[in-house]
């Protein structure tokens, strides 16, 4: 077989292209029993943004992950300007120019940004004239419309300034085709208007860019064409001229789905009337001994029947308030009360006891257990009222509220019994959410912690998400919504509290919502910077 590769054919209207620079034909990628990609195909042209859509589990990062070598297809063939290449390692993606920032940066804290940049390039070299890369460097960046401080630790500097570093990474190391996924997840509104800006600059050098994201206005805003994937396939490519938010879900979501929800008529029927304040935080302060407090004299409180949102740039206590009302995390002073019951440095089981629940920030991590089946992951934490009066667990319950969830919330999965760690981070995702209105549903909930809930979902399932969470707070629950993303706090949110450094630098009612105002506060700016 010939290695020169002029054409693809696609099967729904899939925009067709002349030797294309990049060119993905049939790509199948199988994890145990799911089917990750199903003889997919993309092409990708020179100079162009490229955004990839689809609903969680479609193949999005999957197919991105084996162009840039984090995984080896199991068949197809992929080719770069005609010519056939075999890519089984980052490296190998690497000599075709090819290079992808993750959502998770890669970088050493401690490390200056100079030497984060050329660690991965020069790391095999003994010495390093260090003050010659910093000349190289200063000459490369204004071409791109990039600047960073390349003497200043990676630690000290924000979320989107560290993004920047990780881009001229692959600058430096000759990329021309630039994979970003969910890039503008952390960043603040300024953050992401100059990631925009980069990336045009990018395009008229004739770099190619693709955008993994689920944020449909920022596709429109910023590429050139879009690909939508389902089920593992590239459906079909649309100008972004020619594309509208309404044609990219439909395409996306396929046949409409309809959501249903737990309705289990386990919840004991009382006439509870609850506190007027679900949630009361006073002087809270959280820190290690001779080290600079992570919270410092954070106060606030949520009522009943608000949603009330923790913005900030990631890493500036949020997290931290979160961990110690549920009692992960032991607080130094301050005070902690849900309903006026006081579980100042309690137990997790304390905390779900007083009706408090959280969706954790690292659904990985903090959320599953992964060697556990799918109904196992989905009754962490609510087993403790379902099977209270039992010694035992009920195995043959746990797999029908496995199988509920999974129709009900439209989890990608095989069964029920599946591995947890089969599945797709977006369908996890689904599977925590899903445990929350499980817990939701069978005790009475005064308080749910949110963080990041629809991180990753697809539009439906963010919607299904927002409506339950609107739900909970008619209810009379209270909901504490801690989101790194704005338009989400600012669509659900009656109040937002701002993070800076560990404090709380303003309170926002709905009526003064702005992400500019927010944005600029969250770096530490004044209001109308």
């Amino acid at each position: 077989m010939s290695n020169d590769i002029s054409r693809i054919k696609y099967s729904e209207g899939i925009l067709r292209e002349e030797n294309p620079r990049v060119l993905m034909q049939s790509i199948n990628k199988r994890f145990g029993e799911v089917q990750a990609l199903d003889n997919a195909s993309l092409s990708l042209e020179k100079g162009e943004v490229h955004a990839l859509l689809g609903e969680n589990g479609a193949g999005k990062t999957t197919l991105m992950n084996i162009l840039s070598g984090l995984y080896v297809a199991d068949s197809g063939e992929v080719a770069i300007d005609g010519r056939k290449v075999d890519i089984h390692r980052p490296k190998d993606a690497a000599d075709h120019g090819i290079g992808m920032v993750h959502q998770h940066f890669e970088l050493i804290s401690n490390f200056t940004a100079l030497e984060n940049i050329i660690l991965a390039a020069e790391g095999g070299r003994l010495v390093i004239d260090m003050d010659s890369k910093h000349k190289e460097l200063e000459e490369l960046m204004p071409r791109f419309g990039l600047h960073v401080d390349l003497d200043a630790n990676v630690r000290d500097l924000s979320v989107g300034v560290q993004q920047k570093v990780e881009i001229i990474k692959a600058l430096y190391r000759g990329v021309s085709i630039l994979i970003l996924d969910e890039p503008t997840t952390m960043l603040t509104p300024q953050e992401a208007d100059s990631l925009f800006s980069v990336i045009s600059s990018f395009t008229k050098q004739g770099l190619t860019v693709i955008l993994i994201t689920h944020k449909i206005k920022e596709v429109l805003k910023v590429s050139n064409r879009i690909t939508v994937m389902r089920h593992g396939k590239c459906v079909r490519t649309v100008r972004t001229s020619e594309a509208s938010e309404k044609l990219l879900v439909e395409i996306m979501m396929g046949e409409k789905s309809s959501y249903k929800g737990f309705s289990i008529s386990e919840k004991p029927k009382t006439n509870k009337i609850k506190s007027e304040t679900m949630l009361l935080v006073e002087g809270l302060t959280i820190g290690e001994p001779k080290q600079p407090s992570l919270v410092e004299n954070v106060s606030l409180k949520v009522q009943n029947g608000e949603i009330v949102g923790l913005v900030g740039v990631c890493g500036n206590g949020q997290m931290e308030v979160a961990e110690a009302i549920y009692g992960v995390r032991k607080p130094n002073m301050g005070k902690i009360a849900i309903c006026s019951k006081e579980i100042t440095g309690g137990s997790v089981i304390e905390s779900l006891r007083a009706g408090a629940f959280l969706i954790p920030e690292d659904r990985i991590h903090q959320g599953i257990l992964p060697n556990l089946s799918l109904s196992e992951t989905l009754i962490l934490g609510p087993h403790n009222f379902l099977f209270k009066h039992s010694l035992m667990l009920n195995f043959k319950r746990i797999y029908e509220l496995g199988r509920q969830a999974i129709e009900d919330y439209q989890i990608k999965a095989p069964n029920e019994r599946a591995d947890t760690c089969l599945l797709s981070g977006g369908n996890i995702q689904k599977l925590i959410i899903a445990r929350a209105f499980l817990f939701s549903s069978i005790t009475d909930l005064n308080l749910l912690i949110a963080f990041n809930p629809t991180n990753g979902l697809d539009v439906m399932s963010a919607q299904f998400v927002h409506d339950r969470l609107l739900e909970i707070g008619s209810s009379g629950a209270g909901v504490l919504l801690i989101s790194e993303d704005l338009d989400e706090s600012m669509l659900l949110c009656n109040r937002i509290y701002v993070f800076f450094k560990g404090r709380v630098v303003g309170e926002l009612a709905h009526a003064d919502f702005d992400p500019y105002v927010m944005g600029a506060m969250m770096t530490g700016g004044e209001p109308n910077d």
